[in-house]
């Protein structure tokens, strides 16, 4: 059993045989553990690399959606941060505050590698650059934590934080309804660049188009721009 394990050692590198001619004893010797250690690390960085070869060679041929549940407030924001970190061309956030905040840093170094960021926040803007768009008024914002990130156009991420359950999220990975959130935040975002900058011009289109059976459900939105539009003419004047 010994020369066997031995053998096995053999053909692995980490011994070598310095003595074994028929009918004397095997002598081996340990192969220095830098060099041993070496041999692996080779080894397994190679095997990863055929593997990681190999699934990208699947991965591109499948048409498979993924969707993914999380159920924890952490696995959630490093979700949302890996999803921030891998994004190479594009980045649309949707969110409250303290969401954006946990985000800040990771989202400003997007911005300065050179990712096209656009942002609409729901409470105090956000502490990092990039194209943002605030809602400062009440009753647009949900009112437990909310997050909505769109990678590159081809993965998402929806999260829910009730003050009353389990913050709950939807990672999933599907260019066209990746692209069509995007879309929908980008709306959002030119909505309340209108609102903050062109309040009555925003009204007076509203009011032509919304229809009668809407206009309770977006009082909230009337009454914030016309107190918008009160402050620009007290700014005015």
């Amino acid at each position: 059993m010994i020369y066997e394990t031995l053998a096995r050692l053999e053909e692995k590198g980490i011994v070598v045989r310095l003595v074994g001619k028929e009918g004397e004893p095997h002598v081996f010797e340990p192969v220095p553990p830098k060099q041993v250690i070496g041999q692996l690390a080779l080894r397994f960085q190679t095997s990863c690399e055929q593997a990681e070869a190999e699934l990208e060679s699947l991965s591109s041929r499948s048409t498979t959606e993924v969707l993914v549940t999380l159920v924890d407030s952490e696995e959630i924001l490093r979700r949302a941060v890996l999803l921030v970190r891998q994004a190479q061309q594009t980045l649309s956030i949707l969110g409250v505050a303290q969401e954006l905040e946990a985000l800040a840093q990771d989202v400003q170094a997007a911005v300065e590698r050179g990712v096209a960021v656009r942002v609409v926040s729901f409470g105090s803007p956000p502490p990092f650059s990039g194209k943002v768009a605030t809602y400062l008024g009440k009753g647009l914002a949900p009112p437990a934590g909310f997050l909505l990130l769109v990678a590159d156009q081809a993965q998402a991420l929806v999260a829910t934080s009730p003050s009353h359950a389990a913050a709950t999220a939807h990672w999933l990975e599907n260019p066209a309804l990746a692209r069509l959130l995007a879309a929908f935040i980008n709306i959002e975002y030119y909505f309340i660049r209108m609102s903050n900058e062109h309040p009555a011009a925003l009204q007076w289109v509203l009011r032509q188009v919304v229809e009668p059976e809407d206009v309770e459900r977006y009082t909230f939105h009337f009454d914030f721009l016309a107190r918008r539009v009160a402050e620009q003419e007290q700014e005015l004047t």
